[in-house]
């Protein structure tokens, strides 16, 4: 099962993050690695392939989110 198909069976959670950027300041949070791409891409219109997917915890997701 590749990374873009996550298990169902589980809560996934990604922020998007600049390449290169030492202290990985999430620029966007999402439940999917495509999705949280292209908000990161729309909120700074930068093209995709600027940023670089983690996977956070729930803990984490909901901070960033909230």
């Amino acid at each position: 099962m590749s990374t873009f198909t996550p298990s169902p069976e589980f809560d996934y959670y990604y922020k998007a993050c600049r390449k290169g950027d030492p202290e990985a300041k999430a620029v966007a949070v999402s439940y999917s690695p495509v999705g949280v791409l292209a908000d990161a891409s729309e909120i700074t219109g930068l093209p995709r392939d600027h940023f670089e997917v983690h996977e956070i915890s729930k803990a984490e997701f909901e901070a960033l989110r909230g």
